[in-house]
């Protein structure tokens, strides 16, 4: 695929659908150990007329990213992916029609077989019935046991090809702000560890990168939150917890929450000369604070004014000293 960005776009959707089929799939299995599944179970799970349903969407932006258009760029892995996934839903069209054989006709030729006015030839067409039924309930056996084992074996074949996407910064945001889906599919300690593996740093710095994309794109509520679960594993960051306490008084300024954004920059003081990187985070801060000055004493906030104004000389100084 020659657009870069619309690949990162599609490898977010078949990882994303694939962790909703495989987590929807356990839930099928649970229910037809438990004798409890009924057909719209497993309707809303796979069907080739709907493009919405996720196991389907998987299917075709699998073969679209590694057959159609990507053979020659897609590695074996991913051919093998593609195959495993169209075998999965081939599978599941199978598991539908037998489900559906057993839940719809099933029963209405039990009930003609409890008939008393049944002739001869209908109770021997209704013995054929039961021996299709028969063999029925043995294919959905097969075909619940064939798309577990396959479910399984792809989870781990996607462990392995997560890393090779780390750098898809669409895809690490979903994973980050979705973490409850790989832990559902993975269990919740190994959930973790997988989006800590694609990182030398682990999930601080998984965190610290999404949220410093998040921050280059004036997303400042977002970068706030990633920030805040990058400190959890790097508590000591001096520069990080600056990050998170510019991102909080961003954030606040443009919520016209000004005694937030004050007070967010009054802790950033300190550590106000970790954010001189060139990127002009500390002209942003007096910038920001002189504004909220200006217009607090227009409106007669004289205390909150002269606060932001006493803030923004002090950051002046510090910029100067820089």
């Amino acid at each position: 695929m020659k657009n870069p960005d619309k690949k990162k776009w599609i490898i977010l959707e078949i990882v994303r659908d694939y962790l909703f089929s495989h987590n929807r799939f356990q839930s099928i299995y649970k229910k037809y150990k438990a004798q409890t599944l009924s057909f719209d179970d497993v309707e809303e799970f796979v069907t080739d007329k709907d493009p919405t349903v996720p196991l389907f969407n998987l299917k075709e932006s699998c073969h679209m990213l590694f057959r159609y258009q990507g053979e020659e760029q897609s590695s074996d892995e991913e051919k093998l992916l593609d195959l495993a996934i169209g075998s999965i839903f081939h599978e599941a069209m199978k598991l539908r029609e037998n489900l559906y054989q057993l839940k719809v006709y099933k029963p209405r030729y039990l009930q003609i077989q409890d008939s008393q006015q049944a002739s001869d030839y209908e109770r021997n067409l209704l013995q054929e019935f039961m021996k299709i039924g028969a063999k029925t309930e043995k294919r959905l056996a097969e075909s619940m046991t064939e798309t577990k084992r396959l479910f399984r074996d792809t989870l781990e074949q996607l462990a392995h090809l997560l890393p090779r996407y780390k750098d898809n910064a669409v895809l690490i945001k979903f994973l980050l702000r979705n973490k409850d889906l790989l832990q559902q599919a993975f269990g919740r300690r190994r959930g973790l560890e997988i989006i800590a593996d694609m990182f030398s740093g682990g999930l601080g710095e998984a965190y610290d990168v999404e949220g410093r994309s998040y921050l280059a794109s004036e997303h400042y509520d977002l970068a706030a939150q990633f920030f805040s679960q990058a400190q959890k594993y790097r508590a000591q960051d001096q520069g990080l917890k600056g990050l998170y306490l510019y991102a909080c008084g961003m954030d606040g300024y443009y919520k016209n929450r000004y005694q937030d954004t004050v007070r967010s920059f009054y802790k950033l003081l300190p550590l106000a000369k970790t954010l001189g990187d060139g990127k002009g985070y500390i002209e942003k801060v007096e910038e920001v604070c002189r504004k909220i000055g200006r217009e607090c004493l227009e409106d007669k906030k004289r205390k909150l004014g002269t606060v932001a104004l006493q803030l923004a000389d002090k950051i002046r100084s510090l910029s100067t000293e820089a």
